[in-house]
């Protein structure tokens, strides 16, 4: 059993920190301080993330995103043919993200995310993956004003995620995640409306065939924030080497997961709350262990939050990062 994060980690960690991250992110945009000093704090700042992480008992790390405002407008930001706008509602999250509108056909310009994961990697002896945005959520929380053709925005974003996929792998990163919510949490109806679009399934998979063609490495599809709604079977045919679901947001994921005898895959088992402070018991979560354990032999089993961390104060997500390592060691040992 692999203990892993999916990604974000808070970014205001008062008394956590040697540095405030907000506070001087508002330094810099008033131009208080230097970009060289930006990048200070956010190395010092990754480097007590992952450190964290290593103290609690993680396996697999991540860096902790928290040079990210979320998961798609960051790598928005920086391919040509993008303009990131307003604020849009984040999901069903009490959350709000710039979205990005596409007026041309999307370029990317050299590596993304290489360096930071270089100096991540750097600062642990521990593996940390490396997390990209799978390409159909690109495509369902942006607007379209160019190819005005889900097929083709989900092509060609694909293509250019499969670029830096290539690279952070041959950057040595053991696992490239592919954060796909928009997969259970279905397709945003438009930018003033509340409904969701069903699922495309069949598209979704689609882009991640393209965005892990000749991957050197394990990739990974992790869903959240919703109910896959009878999706399972279809998501365990994804081009990938690990499936991550979140049986938090809807106990018929679980329901599902009971009636499989075997999974082909490894499977990522969001098992945490990530958007709830209560902390989750040991026995719930070893409950929850017995069940995958029966799925899948116990070095493809990856047990972790159903989502980022970023929706909880500091403390109570390093208390949920402690409670999962403590709950994988007691499932171990019994």
């Amino acid at each position: 059993m692999i203990t892993t994060l999916i990604g974000n980690y808070p970014k205001i960690a008062e008394g956590a920190y040697g540095t405030r991250l907000i506070g001087t992110i508002s330094r810099w945009q008033r131009q208080e301080i230097t970009d060289e000093e930006l990048e200070q704090v956010y190395q010092d700042i990754t480097r007590a993330i992952l450190q964290e992480q290593e103290q609690a008992g993680i396996d697999l790390l991540t860096d902790g995103q928290i040079r990210w405002e979320d998961i798609v407008t960051p790598i928005a930001r920086r391919l040509d043919g993008f303009e990131v706008n307003g604020l849009t509602r984040w999901f069903n999250n009490n959350v709000y993200y710039r979205r990005p509108i596409l007026h041309r056909a999307p370029v990317r310009q050299g590596p993304i995310l290489v360096q930071e994961y270089q100096f991540a990697r750097s600062c642990t002896t521990r593996p940390v993956k490396a997390v990209l945005p799978g390409p159909y959520t690109v495509m369902a929380v942006s607007e379209d004003r160019y190819y005005k053709n889900p097929r083709r925005f989900v092509r060609r974003m694909a293509e250019i995620l499969n670029e830096e996929a290539r690279d952070l792998a041959a950057a040595g990163a053991p696992v490239i995640q592919f954060d796909d919510p928009a997969i259970g949490f279905g397709w945003p109806g438009g930018r003033h409306s509340s409904k969701a679009k069903t699922t495309d399934m069949k598209l979704a998979l689609e882009g991640l065939q393209i965005a892990t063609r000749g991957v050197k490495t394990k990739t990974a599809v992790v869903t959240y924030f919703g109910a896959l709604n009878g999706r399972l079977s279809q998501l365990l045919n994804a081009p990938v080497d690990i499936i991550g679901v979140d049986v938090v947001s809807s106990p018929t994921t679980l329901a599902a997961l009971k009636k499989l005898r075997r999974i082909p895959k490894a499977l990522a088992l969001g098992c945490l709350d990530a958007r709830n402070t209560k902390l989750e018991s040991v026995k719930d979560l070893r409950a929850v262990f017995r069940i995958a354990s029966k799925l899948v032999p116990p070095d493809h089993l990856y047990v972790n939050p159903n989502c980022g961390l970023e929706f909880l104060p500091h403390r109570q997500a390093l208390a949920k990062v402690q409670r999962l390592a403590e709950a994988a060691r007691a499932f171990k040992e019994s």
